[in-house]
């Protein structure tokens, strides 16, 4: 069983700092989204999709 130790920052600072988000959600994404999910399982995917959306946007924001 591998874990994956996260940090939180203070604050976001910088491209680094929103990735360290945006990676771990995506795996979550991927993950959550397998065809043999329950139901409420479903839901937690819907739900890290949109915090995945977000967190996109807002790295693309923060690079313009």
């Amino acid at each position: 069983m591998t874990i994956i130790e996260m940090r939180l920052p203070d604050r976001f600072e910088n491209e680094a700092d929103i990735t360290d988000i945006v990676l771990p959600i995506d795996l979550l994404v991927v993950l959550l989204a397998q065809p043999d999910a329950e139901t409420a399982i479903d839901g937690m995917h819907r739900v890290t999709q949109i915090i995945s959306d977000r967190a996109h946007a807002l790295r693309e924001r923060l690079l313009k």
